[in-house]
């Protein structure tokens, strides 16, 4: 593993560069050691190459440097670090640094003006002496281009964009972006005092605190033990249907009549209330509970929080427990003021409170398996995070890297209560749709135990792949190539492809006749060729006579061998072509 190299100053001799990669930070801050130890020791223009080169340790530069003695010692210092440069460092380094410059922003920055500029003053040395060195101007118009909207504001109405020089105009706009830290500081410490005293106040109110639907309904049933002497109790009328379906949705008891009370009938602590001036529960009632408890129970802005539960749904209407991803933003407060809550003069719509979660069904392609994996996942725009079930990363087989800096959320259990939790690992993640018509880019997806579903996608999985989700259409389209998620297209076969068949003409009657008197024609031919060569040549065709009719004169003379004489061996070979006349 190769390791960067650094540069050692002293004072009596020449900087050390030690071996190692050599970057272009390692390389200025060499070529300025260099220099302060020139000026130190008073070594003239033509020495300082000769007096620098025992300082150098990288044996890839010692060899450059001995085959090249000669020529070297007799440049000039600025040239044999031009020369250095061009050969030991990366051939795009001057734009991969400029790159950087100009892609840099205060916001992504995440730090203040000062140092951000800093640091861009920093890289812009590193361009010194190069064609893409910024100047004063060009370097203060990026600055000033890619800062915050807010700071970017309070600039506009300064008089710090008088200032024409480029280090009085930072100094400038720091002073502005401290005094804007200080402000914003501020008024979060007075937010968080609202908030705190709202809820002492809100504590003192326990029948609102208790999510109680009126407080007519609570203090009688708080009264009815302490008075029972004086006053009978009145029996609770049972609860309509309506009463009963808006319990349901809104967390409540059955039994106290009571929203958002952290328990149901079987549990319930407070019993059932008098009947005397009840009540009949509404949507506002709900509503006001809600509320009440909001702020009683405000904690700090979570940086996420998950279900509980892991357990496996069959459907949307099964998954009660959602999952809400929010950012780290303790700047951003939400009124939690009468006026905001006030639901007594607006009209309550009579829509549906609950809503069907955005449940994509897709597949993943698993590492220890040769055929997809189908899952299910929840498309979530208000999560800043994709977050994955170790359990569904430990089935695919999927490699986990480990985050540098651990990722803080608060996971919300069914009773209220939140816990923090740290993830610390992630995945390379990439769906594909149930038909493999679509597929996702690769994103990263956080480990995340205690989700209510397999997959969570949230804005950077939404961003990645230009998704557009439609929430009254409950639509997810890809806005490249319209493909919606959720309403993929059927499947079509392809159309059958069409018999290639060569055209046939109709039959001709007139070609068939010509064609078949011209066999006729060959076959009398050859018949007729046939009768005058037998008729010729009829000796030799006519029949072959009987046996008893066959001529009875000599007409051959066939001389048989001689069995009696046999062959004489010899003590030489005898060619076969002479036994015969030999009469062997």
């Amino acid at each position: 593993m190769s390791t960067l190299a650094t540069v050692e100053p002293t004072s009596a001799k020449a900087p050390v560069l030690t071996e190692g990669d050599v970057s272009p930070a390692v390389m200025m801050d060499f070529e300025n050691a260099a220099l302060d130890f020139f000026v130190s020791k008073s070594i003239p223009a033509e020495k300082q190459v000769t007096m620098i080169i025992p300082g150098i340790k990288d044996l890839r530069i010692q060899d450059w440097i001995a085959a090249e003695r000669t020529r070297l010692v007799t440049l000039e210092f600025p040239a044999f670090m031009s020369e250095m440069r061009a050969n030991y460092l990366h051939q795009d380094w001057e734009d991969q640094i400029r790159n950087k410059i100009l892609t840099s922003t205060l916001t992504s920055s995440k730090t203040s003006f000062w140092n951000w500029s800093q640091q861009l003053l920093k890289l812009n040395c590193l361009l010194r002496g190069t064609t893409s060195f910024f100047d004063d101007t060009a370097l203060r118009n990026h600055l000033e281009a890619h800062l915050d909207d807010e700071l970017r504001a309070r600039l506009k109405n300064s008089e710090a964009r008088k200032e024409k020089a480029l280090k009085p105009w930072i100094n400038s706009v720091r002073i502005i972006d401290e005094a804007r830290a200080v402000e914003n500081k501020r008024a979060r410490e007075l937010i968080e005092e609202t908030i705190d005293r709202q809820a002492k106040h809100q504590n003192t109110k326990t029948d609102v605190l208790r999510g109680s639907s009126r407080r007519a309904n609570t203090s009688q049933s708080n009264s009815t033990s302490a008075n029972s002497s004086s006053s009978s109790f009145v029996k609770l009328p049972p609860l309509t249907d309506d009463e009963r379906a808006l319990l349901n949705e809104h967390d409540g008891c059955t039994k106290c009549c009571r929203f958002y009370c952290d328990h149901h009938s079987q549990s319930c602590p407070d019993g059932f209330p008098s009947g005397k001036n009840y009540k009949t529960l509404t949507v506002a009632f709900a509503l006001a509970a809600k509320k009440a408890k909001a702020v009683a129970k405000h904690t700090a802005k979570p940086v996420a929080a998950t279900a509980a539960s892991i357990e496996e749904v069959d459907s949307d209407d099964d998954l009660s427990a959602t999952v809400a991803v929010l950012p780290n933003s303790p700047g951003n407060y939400a009124s939690d003021s009468d006026e905001d809550w006030d639901v007594s003069h607006r009209d309550v719509s009579n829509t549906s409170i609950r809503s069907k979660h955005l449940i994509w069904n897709c597949q993943i392609n698993s590492l220890t398996n040769d055929f997809p994996v189908k899952t299910r996942a929840l498309i979530d725009n208000g999560a800043h995070l994709v977050l994955i079930r170790p359990e569904l990363v430990e089935r695919l087989g999927l490699k986990q890297y480990k985050l540098n800096k651990p990722e803080l959320v608060d996971v919300a259990f069914s009773n209220g209560k939140k816990k923090k939790t740290e993830l610390y690992f992630y995945v390379k993640l990439a769906l594909s749709s149930l038909d493999s018509a679509w597929t996702s880019h690769v994103v990263k997806a956080l480990v995340t135990p205690g989700l209510c579903l397999p997959i969570i996608l949230g804005l950077p999985w939404l961003e990645r792949n230009f998704i557009v989700t439609d929430h009254a259409a409950r639509t997810c389209i890809d806005k490249r190539n319209s493909y919606d998620l959720l309403n993929p297209p059927d499947i079509v076969p392809p159309p059958p492809p069409k018999p290639r068949l060569q055209h046939v003409k109709d039959f001709d009657v007139a070609g068939a006749v010509r064609d078949r008197i011209d066999v006729l024609v060959a076959q009398e031919q050859l018949a007729t060729r046939e009768t005058a060569l037998k008729t010729e040549y009829k000796e030799i065709f006519e029949p072959i006579p009987h046996a008893d009719e066959l001529p009875r004169d000599i007409v051959a003379e066939i001389q048989i061998k001689n069995a009696e004489k046999t062959i004489k061996s010899r003590s030489y070979p005898s060619p076969r072509k002479y036994k015969q006349a030999w009469q062997i």
